[in-house]
Order: structure tokens, then sequence, then C-alpha cells
């Protein structure tokens, strides 16, 4: 089915009417809107933003001329970029458009420091990052890339990228030009990001998504039924762009190796991307989300070559075999079978999709049967996490949603344009339920797009992290009831020094759990990169068996809840020590 309408709202709107997508009621989910001026009701999830000295508002320059580029920033994400233990914030800044109107001085991207008790400073002028003019910003994603044992920061951007060096001594120095990265002056629409040693020697490596070969010339508007100036479809542009895959050579340097390893015959409209091994073979492979192009499933040929095989995987679609608009996508071994399941977020009146892993690195579509279609159905989703908030055991799933027309409350039946989230309950057999009478502040209607999660306060319990267009950022506190947890922090040595790649199974209670250390997912953002498994009742995990990059096996056996542990490759298990 080739889709003809100009305006993105009623392109899609047809492919749902028209039997792309199961035919059934979308279900009233009430008017979100309508929560704005309400007060939130208690739940598992409090707003302790204002409480924690966070004062971030995020702009993304919107002047009604309705430039497409407007409706896909900005990330955010948690970090320990001082080493102290403590998991610090930061927010993507992306101000006036190219071209706009009343262009001034451009607001800087934001970093608060975590000082603990639930407080945290703005310290974004002391680390020099008011000095950087981010230019119209998208996403980041945090990774030690020259194994100094700091985190690094890269920024996503239209026109020019930005690699910022944490140098240890609390400040962010841009490298982006002795890099390798500058773009030296080839303008491109840059959307997620995420690092991944995709050839294992033991060095951190980059792949940008793009979305489409946009420019302020070439700029088109539409309307919608009723007359009012919107956003078009994304298919009156081009049908995407590449990728690019930067090989990190060492000594701070990269070099763009997309053709070489095939990448430069994947087009789609990028949004979001992750690394994750899903056949176990031991080499990372890349799940990319694309926007009304199909999904795209990158195998590893051991690190010297990628191959599409989404489609034969059952990836690359949605649901009835339809190309949905994919935004943001998450990993995570929901059903505890030791293997990683996919969810892809995506557009109203598309359902999110949910594809479960199986063993031997297959996948079958779960997005009905879980019970994540029907409760999407009417919401625009970007971020996105796999999270276990009530340390059961059984991953959950948190959704940012917001749409990107803001005239859709007039025109479409139950979506609205600020949107509550999903916190989507996993109730152990392959079925999640909706928590929308216990999600407390995440109730709030917003128009979300980075979303993180990440312990900030060291109780053992998920928080999460929002940014939103034209609204103040949210930190959302974890207050609900929990069971018990462990906490690991790993280190690479032969492998990169972030782990990145390194798959831990812990069995608990005779059901084995797998999480994979990376560094980027959701929707241009970052998440904690520590792996919290939650534990229920029991006293114990029974195994952790660790596989590192490298290929170093390593097996710990009976280790105590409710800790914090760190374990250097080739080491031993112990309490982290900067954890206090």
């Amino acid at each position: 089915m080739r889709l003809k309408a100009t305006l993105y709202t009623f392109v899609l709107a047809a492919l749902f009417l028209s039997g792309c997508s199961p035919k059934k009621e979308t279900p009233d989910r009430g008017n979100p809107s309508t929560l704005a001026n309400a007060t939130l009701k208690p739940g598992i999830f409090e707003d302790a933003t204002s409480s924690a000295g966070i004062h971030f508002e995020y702009t993304n320059g919107v002047e009604n001329q309705f430039f497409m580029l407007e409706t896909t920033p900005g990330g955010c994400a948690f970090l320990d970029y001082d080493n102290d233990g403590k998991q610090d914030v930061f927010f993507v800044q992306s101000g006036a458009t190219p071209s706009a109107k009343s262009a001034g001085v451009r607001p800087h991207c934001a970093l608060y420091h975590n000082l603990g008790g639930g407080k945290f400073e703005d310290v974004t002028t002391s680390v020099g990052l008011d000095k950087l003019d981010q230019g119209y910003a998208q996403g980041v994603v945090v990774g030690d890339y020259d194994n100094d044992s700091y985190p690094d920061l890269f920024i996503t951007a239209y026109e020019n990228d930005h690699l910022l060096h944490n140098d240890g001594k609390g400040h962010f120095v841009e490298v982006t030009k002795e890099a390798g990265l500058d773009r030296a002056g080839k303008t491109r629409w840059a959307t997620s990001a995420a690092w991944g040693d995709f050839n294992k020697d033991g060095l951190l490596d980059l792949i940008v998504l793009h979305y489409a070969p946009w420019t302020p010339a070439t700029n088109q508007t539409c309307k919608n039924t009723k007359g009012s100036i919107s956003y078009c479809s994304p298919e009156l542009y081009p049908n995407g762009e590449i990728p690019t895959l930067y090989q990190n050579n060492g000594q701070g340097r990269f070099v763009d190796v997309t053709t070489k390893v095939g990448l430069d015959k994947i087009h789609g409209r990028g949004l979001g991307v992750v690394f994750m091994d899903y056949d176990q073979d031991g080499w990372p492979d890349i799940y990319i989300a694309c926007d009304l192009t199909p999904n795209v499933m990158l195998h590893s040929e051991q690190g010297k070559r990628f191959t599409n095989v989404a489609t034969e995987l059952g990836v690359a679609y949605g649901t009835d075999a339809a190309t949905f608009s994919g935004m943001g996508v998450s990993v995570g071994d929901y059903m505890r079978t030791g293997w990683q399941s996919i969810l892809v977020t995506n557009y109203s009146y598309q359902p999110n999709s949910l594809y479960l892993g199986k063993p031997g690195g297959s996948f079958q579509d779960q997005t009905y049967q879980s019970a994540i279609g029907e409760a999407s159905l009417n919401f625009l989703a970007f971020g996105v996490e796999f999270l276990d908030y009530d340390n059961d055991g059984w991953l959950d799933v948190v959704v940012g949603n917001g749409h990107v027309d803001p005239f859709i409350d007039d025109i479409a039946a139950n979506v609205t344009y600020k949107e509550r989230k999903l916190l989507m309950h996993n109730l152990g057999n392959g079925k999640f339920a909706d928590m929308v009478d216990d999600m407390g502040a995440l109730s709030e209607p917003r128009v979300t797009r980075g979303l993180a999660v990440g312990d900030f306060d060291n109780d053992g319990k998920i928080d999460v992290l929002d940014n939103s267009h034209n609204l103040p950022a949210r930190l959302y506190h974890n207050v609900g009831k929990a069971g018990n947890f462990v906490t690991l922090r790993l280190e690479g040595t032969k492998t990169n020094r972030d782990a990145v790649g390194t798959q831990v199974w812990a069995t608990v209670q005779g059901k084995r759990q797998l999480i994979e250390v990376r560094n980027g997912s959701s929707y241009a953002s970052t998440s904690d990169r520590r792996l919290h498994f939650g534990l229920g009742t029991s006293e114990k995990v029974e195994k952790i068996e660790v596989r590192w990059l490298s290929g170093e096996k390593q097996v710990f056996m009976d280790v105590k809840a409710n800790g914090f542990y760190y374990l250097k490759e080739g080491g031993s298990l112990a309490p982290d020590p900067r954890v206090k």
C-alpha cells in the first residue's frame, strides 16, 4: 500500500481505517488534556523535579513555520559524569530552528550534578557546556569512547553533531573536528545515536541515524481538513537517508566505515537505534526503528559487514505486515527466557510493536497478545524503556507520549497533543496491564520525546527522566512498594571499559533473565548503564553468568539481595565502592 495523503495525521489515520492495522474500535482512553489542570492522583511515581532543584525547559523554537525538523528533538540522559556513584542528568536543548525569523542567542544544553539526598545542582556553566553552540540539537548518547573511565557525550543535531570529551577534571571539551566526526559542511538531520563495539577491539564505535534530506528551503507545509497549517507526512520527502557508522581507531580518532560494512545500502527515516546481540553469537547486531519505512535489523557478519535480516526475522513491519512509524526502541527479556525481545513505539492509531525474542534468535509478534497494542492505539509514542519498577522480577514498560500535530485534538477521535505516559505492568504470563489509575505523576499530559530510566537516589528502585517539547523537564521518583533487587556495574579490560555488549544472565527462583549492557536506546536518550535485576521476595540471586564481549565468561553463585555490586573483567564480584 502506498500512501498519498499529505498531512501526517491523515496519512496514518487513513492507514488505520484502510485495514492495514487490526479492524477494531479505538478504545476510548479519555481525553488526556483534561488532566492538565487537575490534581494528579498519588501513585507509583511522584514529580521530584522541583524539590530536586532541576529547572530546565526545552524549546524547539516553533514559530508557526511548521518545519518538519521541529517534531523530533530532544533527548535526555542519566550518567555519572564525575564517577561519584550517583546518577547525574543531562538535557538536550535546541532553541531557534534554522532560518528562524527571531533567531537570537541559542539556549544551551544542561547538566545537573547529583548531590545526593534527592538534590541536584546545575553545573552547566562550571563544566563548560554554556560555551557550546550545539546547533539545533536532537539527541544525546553517553559513552567512554577513549576508555579513560570518564563518560563522554555525543550530541546529534541538524547540520553538525558534537563530541564532548570529559577531561576528568570537571569539564567537557568539544573535540568533534579532532575526532574526525565533523561533517565538513555537509548538512544532515541526525536523530538518535548509539555506542557499541561492532568489531570487538575494545573501543566504542558509534552509529548515527539520519532522518531525511530536509532543509528550510525544501520544507513543505500542509493543511488539515479544517484549513489549519500543520506538519506534512514524511512521505513528501525522499525515503530517508543512510545511517553512518564510525569506527573508533583509538587515540581519539574515528573513521567513517559506512560503505565498508554495507550500511550504504540501508535507506530509511531512522529515529531509534540500539545495539543488541539478538542471536547470541557473540557479535553485536544493530536494530533501527524507522518512520514509514521498514525497520531494520543489521546482523553482524563477525564485525566485517552487516546484513539486513529484519524481514526474515519478522521485525521489519508492524501488525498485518504494515509499515508503521517507528520512533523509539527498547530491548528486554520480559518473559525471562534468557533471550531479548524488542519493543518499538509508533504513531497514533498504530499499536506499539512488541516482538518476542525466541531461543535461537527468532522473533514472534506479540503486539496484541501482550495487551500493549490495544493500550497504545490512541497515543503517539517516542521514548520507551523496559524497567522493573516494582522489582518483582518481571520487566515492565514505560512509554513517553506526545503528538506532533498541535491541532490533533480538533481532527481526530480520542487523540490529543499532550498525552500521558503509559506504564505497563508485566503480569508474568506474557500480558501487560495499563497502570493508568496507579501511575501517579506519569499521568501528567506531556509532549514527550526523550525518556531515560535510572536509579538516581540509589534506593534500588528505577526512576524516570523526561524531556518534552516547550515544557519543563521532569524527574519522576519511584515511591511505590518494591521487592528485592541486585544492581551491577561492570568495567571491561579486554572488553571496552563501559562493558557495552556484555551479556549477563541472572537466575532467580529457577528463572533465568538476560540483560545486556548498552549505551543508547529509547529515543535519542541514554539510560543508567548499570544492570538492575528485580528479585521479588528472593533473598539472593542463585547464579549470575557473565559473558563479556571479549568472550571471557564468569559465573558467581548465591549473590545476596539488595546490594550494588561492581565487577571488573576477570575479577571478583564485590560491593560497589562508589555507592555509599
